[in-house]
Formats: structure tokens, C-alpha cells, sequence
């Protein structure tokens, strides 16, 4: 590398796992970089990032290698429109938002599963992006496991192809691709057999028309596997890095749910996860002052561009308030990403889950989080990110009062539940002396999430009246 007084290396397993120091500096000293090995130009400022994705005609997205799951990201008019046209039949506002309720279950589901030493990649963020992608695909679920995996070889071998790593690494990833192919290929078969009104439906009659070929379908559904599950996943998982070491922004979106959205909106400017976009200039051009000739390969940075001091002020801030629009994180022009309404709404959905079943989480001190570095890198996000989950106790529904009250009479007292009826009381109960009595009501309020009318609280006489208390006032405080 010439020219910048700043070390950057691509493949920098420090640099990719926190790569915004460097940023900055090619920002301040270098905008537009030569990098000698491999020979290619760095963009990080926002003004030239943008002007590159938004100037098609200049600056082309076919770099003249032949990746083909990144069919239509790595392709120009008339391919890209034609390409670009039948993805976005499939993605409209109103298919997306069909998919709500059942991302709802699925992230409200596995929540509930989490313990309080969880490892959030492989327990939460990962299984709840590829199970959306999985039934948009007409994948079948026990092939969820598999798809997570095939998914990063996607990566690998579209990374591979690029000439950025050893050839070794392309057959690797071929393997896993090929077997991808095959599921995605069944699949369609499925669709193409059983007529479905789902995403994966909807392409499939593009190639039924004639408007898509079936390796075109096939390439579409990898990538859109790439974009809807890998991207996705990681944008969580940075979410949930970022809150575990923010206890007052967790406690602010806990309290104000209806900041969610602001919250992911930062997050992909502060965090996007796709870091690097490639382009090949078509003509000799000056980009941020330096003379570009025919021909050069660029490498765009969004990340870098979406912390440019020169665009927002305090750029290195998640900040609710902020007017973060016109932010690359999902790109920008011909090429934005299709699936980012998508990811918005999955990200906006596992937070909420979160946030309504946990009062705090923090970084697991015995297990350190392992950022994704090596060749999948193009990827800013977490392999592993072991945190500490303080769950919050939930009220219990009326139906289930007397049941829930037997039982923690029992465990207060240190006696059986099945000595315990509707009169059960101090009379009848030695155990159920004075002090007895205050340690079943702080139990109460905190099994049951209630504050009771202390008079009352004094004069239940027995397990009946207290039952009766805590439903009359978990009633009053849902009035």
C-alpha cells in the first residue's frame, strides 16, 4: 500500500473485526485509496461512496468475474432490470408485511426458549433469520440447520470467486454450494408441482412466463438465502452486542418499544453489515480528486461512508434523535438492497421480543464474543456473542392464579401443595405465623408482578381471599 499513512489490509483479522479506526483514518488522509495487492481502490468518504452507487453508467457492477449466485448484484442493465423486476414482484410492502405475524411467533418462540446464559448467534439471531428465509423458500425446517450452513459457503464461494482468497477455499466452497442447489432445486420443483401464493411462488412463475431462467431462479434464491438470513442475523447480533454494553439505551427502549425502529435505523448506518461493494469503472473518471482510468477496480466501503464526519455530526453516536436518512447501509440507486424492508421489519421484531421478556443483558465475562473475520469478512458481525440474560419474571393470567399462588404458598412455607386448599390458613397452618405472612405477600408481588393495597394484603385470612386480591388487582391494573 502506498501513499497512506495508515496500515489497511483487507485481510487484517484486526482491522475486520473492528474495522472503523482504519475507516476514519482513510477517510481523513486517503478517500479514494490505492491498494496495491489486491489492486483495487478504496472508497470510504459518503460523498463518493454515493456518487459511485447512484452513477451506473460510470461506475459498473459487473467487475468481470463470473460470481454466480451474486447474479443480479453483479450485474448491469439490461440483465440487472429484467433480474431486478422479478425480485421485486416478490418483495412488495404488502408481501412483507404478511410475513409479520408468523416472524412474530417465530421470534416470540425462541425467546422464550433462551436461559440466561445464552450464546445469541446459534440461539436466537441465526435460527430466526433462516427459519424466515427457509418457509419463504418452501424449505423444508429440518433442513434448517443445513441451510445456516450453506449459507456462509454462499458467501465464501461468491468471496472466493472475487480472486481474494486461495483457490482451495473456492472448492471448499463449492461443496456446500452444490448442496444448497439441490434443496433450492427441490424446492421449486415443489412449487412448480404444488402452486403456492408465497415469495418463492411468485419467482417461479417468472420462470414458468419465460422471464427467468431456472440456474437465474436458482442463483436469485441463493442470494436472496445470502441477504435475508446472513445479513439479517447480523444485524441483530450487532444490536444485541451494542445494547449489552448500554444498559441506559436498553432501559430507554424497554420502556419506549416504539423507538425500536429508530434503534435498527442507526444500527444499519452505524453497522451495516455488508462492508464492501465492488464496482469497475467503465470510462476514465475523477472521483474525490484522484484520476481514475477505464477499467479500475473500486471497493465502496458503507460502513466507513455511514460515520463520515462530513455527513452527520457525532457520527460514531447511536443516536434515537438523528436524521439518519440517506445513510448507505442498504445501499443506495439501482442496486439498493430489495431485502432491507425485510431485514428492517426481523430486526424490529427480535428486539421487541427481547426487550418484552428481559430487564437487562451484559457480556458473558467467561466467554469471550468472536467476531466473523477470515474470508467471510465482507460481513461485519459475531460467530459467537455469549451474553447474560435477566429475564423478567411475567405476570401471571388470572385463570392461572389459584394453581401458580398453591405452589409458591408451598415453596414459602416449606410445605406440600397438596395440603393446600381455597381455605388453607394461618389457623390450620403453623408455618403461617406473622412473619410467614410477609414473606408469602413479597412472594406474591414479585411471582405475580402486583403491587397489593397493603390493608388488604394484612387481612386476607386465607389462600382463597389472597387468590381473590391478586386477581382484583391485576384487573385494576389492566383497566
Amino acid at each position: 500500500m502506498t501513499g497512506c499513512p495508515v496500515h489497511f489490509d483487507l485481510l487484517d483479522p484486526a482491522i475486520q473485526a473492528d474495522p472503523h479506526a482504519a475507516y476514519a483514518a482513510l477517510r481523513q488522509h486517503a478517500p479514494v485509496h490505492r491498494l496495491d495487492r489486491p489492486p483495487m481502490w478504496l472508497v470510504t468518504r459518503h460523498a463518493e461512496v454515493e456518487a459511485v452507487l447512484r452513477d451506473a453508467a460510470t461506475f459498473a457492477s459487473d467487475i468481470g468475474m463470473d460470481v454466480p449466485i451474486m447474479s443480479m448484484v453483479m450485474k448491469d442493465a439490461p440483465d440487472h432490470t429484467r433480474l431486478r423486476g422479478t425480485v421485486n414482484k416478490a418483495f412488495t410492502p404488502r408481501a412483507i408485511q404478511h410475513l409479520a405475524p408468523r416472524i412474530t411467533a417465530i421470534a416470540e418462540q425462541l425467546a422464550e426458549a433462551l436461559p440466561e446464559r445464552a450464546e445469541m448467534v446459534e440461539g436466537f439471531a441465526n435460527p430466526l433469520s433462516v427459519t424466515v428465509i427457509c418457509e419463504m423458500l418452501g424449505v423444508p425446517l429440518d433442513q434448517r440447520d443445513a441451510m445456516n450452513r450453506y449459507a456462509r459457503d454462499a458467501l465464501l464461494a461468491g468471496f472466493a470467486a472475487t480472486g481474494m482468497g486461495p483457490p482451495e477455499l473456492l472448492a471448499e466452497a463449492r461443496i456446500g454450494l452444490d448442496a444448497l442447489m439441490r434443496i433450492l432445486d427441490a424446492a421449486i420443483e415443489d412449487h412448480l408441482a404444488h402452486p403456492r401464493d408465497d415469495i418463492l411462488g411468485t419467482l417461479v412463475q417468472e420462470e414458468a412466463h419465460g422471464t427467468l431462467t431456472r440456474v437465474e431462479l436458482r442463483n436469485l434464491c441463493a442470494l436472496l438465502l445470502i441477504g435475508g438470513h446472513e445479513t439479517t442475523a447480523n444485524l441483530i447480533a450487532s444490536g444485541l452486542h451494542w445494547l449489552a454494553r448500554d444498559a441506559a439505551l436498553f432501559a430507554r427502549l424497554r420502556a419506549q418499544p416504539d423507538l425500536i425502529p429508530r434503534f435498527v435505523e442507526e444500527l444499519a448506518r452505524l453497522l451495516p453489515p455488508l462492508q464492501r461493494i465492488a464496482r469497475r469503472t467503465t470510462r476514465a473518471v475523477t472521483l474525490g480528486g484522484t484520476a481514475l482510468p477505464e477499467g479500475a477496480m473500486l471497493m465502496l466501503f458503507p460502513g466507513a461512508a455511514n460515520r463520515d464526519e462530513a455527513r452527520w455530526p457525532a457520527p460514531d453516536t447511536l443516536d434515537l434523535a438523528r436524521d439518519n436518512r440517506g445513510h448507505l447501509g442498504f445501499g443506495t440507486g439501482i442496486h439498493t438492497c430489495p431485502g432491507g424492508p425485510l431485514a428492517r421489519l426481523e430486526a424490529r421484531i427480535a428486539f421487541e421480543a427481547l426487550l418484552a421478556r428481559l430487564d437487562g443483558i451484559t457480556l458473558d465475562p467467561a466467554r469471550k464474543p468472536q467476531p466473523i473475520v477470515g474470508y467471510a469478512a465482507g460481513n461485519l458481525g459475531w460467530n459467537t456473542l455469549p451474553l447474560l440474560l435477566r429475564k423478567r419474571m411475567r405476570p401471571v393470567m388470572v385463570e392461572d392464579v389459584f394453581g401458580a399462588l398453591r405452589a409458591l404458598v408451598a415453596e414459602t412455607l416449606e410445605i406440600d401443595a397438596e395440603d393446600i386448599t381455597a381455605g388453607t390458613n394461618a389457623k390450620t397452618t403453623p408455618e403461617w405465623d406473622s412473619l410467614g405472612h410477609m414473606r408469602i405477600l413479597a412472594a406474591v408481588e414479585k411471582r405475580f408482578g402486583v403491587k397489593l393495597p397493603r390493608l388488604a394484603a394484612y387481612r386476607v385470612k386465607d389462600v382463597g381471599e389472597l387468590a381473590a386480591l391478586i386477581e382484583t388487582t391485576q384487573s385494576q391494573a389492566g383497566a
